[in-house]
């Protein structure tokens, strides 16, 4: 069992046995952090495998009960853990998947599936392999799958598909980042070497105090990526045309930093759509030696032929 769902073990049968949430199970689980493998994390994804199982064998939870909360807030909390994203944003500003609920939750579809302790500790096990084996990657982690076409950026290999566009994007004469666009939907794709203490939550919280600063809107949501931001940005325009919805996604590699900026169809806060998110994922990242000690930019190679 990995160090992540054995912490997660623990807090499921210290609240089995007591019946409430300890302060030293709040702080082994780490609920508020998803930027890394926790034992929140696994907590979370275990409870959506179960329901998905569910779901899938016919058996319809949306009616389920949560302490704490009334109908309309039970059902809003289990369609965003069946991964229903129009019920997600709603969630997520009125805060209704917290570690208490969660843990009740899974408690109560443990005992209704007479699961043993060791069947729990293989639903564990699974939820955080089923983490772990989702990217964006490094170059040389072996566990990143070796089936889809990518293209060779250098810095980064993405995936393509047919008809799909990629355009460079470029500063001070170099490649620094990609664009990849299909149909209404694009994302931005940039890699930085993470200097010092920069992860992607201080990135995301500049990002954020930036943007509104400047007039937008910002706020966090936990989505199929893990943390990110979801936004309104002002831009050049006329009036009623000066703003652009945009979701921005990270991930902290070794030593590094991917960030995507979605914009389109795909950033529209009632989107499900899964495409940016796949393209995220599939991403690998490849750090170039740098020309300086202060350079955060990972560039890019474009092939002479194009792409």
């Amino acid at each position: 069992m990995g160090e992540a769902s054995d912490a997660a073990r623990s807090v499921v049968a210290q609240f089995r046995r007591d019946g409430f949430v300890a302060p030293e199970s709040v702080e082994r689980a780490e609920f508020d952090v998803w930027d890394r493998m926790t034992a929140g994390r696994v907590l979370l994804l275990a409870v959506q495998i179960l329901l998905k199982l569910r779901e899938e064998d016919g058996r319809n939870d949306l009616g389920r009960p949560v302490p704490g909360l009334d109908g309309e807030e039970a059902g809003l909390m289990i369609r965003t853990l069946l991964r229903d994203a129009t019920a997600a944003p709603e969630a997520s500003r009125r805060e209704l998947i917290t570690l208490d609920r969660l843990l009740e939750l899974l408690v109560s579809v443990i005992a209704e599936e007479s699961l043993s302790d060791e069947e729990v500790h293989a639903l564990l096990e699974a939820a955080e392999e089923s983490c772990l084996a989702v990217g964006p990657w490094d170059v040389s982690d072996d566990r990143r799958p070796q089936s889809g076409e990518l293209v060779d950026l250098g810095g980064l290999l993405v995936p393509t598909e047919s008809g799909l566009k990629i355009q460079p994007m470029t500063w001070d004469g170099s490649v620094v980042g990609v664009t990849l666009i299909r149909g209404r939907t694009a994302i931005q794709l940039q890699a930085f070497r993470a200097l010092g203490d920069t992860s992607w939550a201080s990135v995301r919280e500049d990002l954020a105090r930036t943007m509104r600063g400047r007039g937008g809107l910002a706020e966090e949501r936990v989505g199929p990526a893990g943390t990110e931001l979801q936004a309104v940005v002002r831009i050049q325009g006329p009036p009623g045309k000066d703003r652009q919805t945009t979701r921005v996604l990270g991930h902290d590699g070794p030593g590094w930093i991917l960030r995507g900026f979605v914009t389109g169809a795909g950033a529209e806060p009632d989107s499900d759509e899964e495409w940016p998110y796949t393209t995220f994922q599939g991403t690998v990242v490849r750090a170039l030696p740098a020309p300086s000690d202060t350079d955060k930019l990972i560039r890019l190679r474009w092939p002479e032929s194009g792409v």
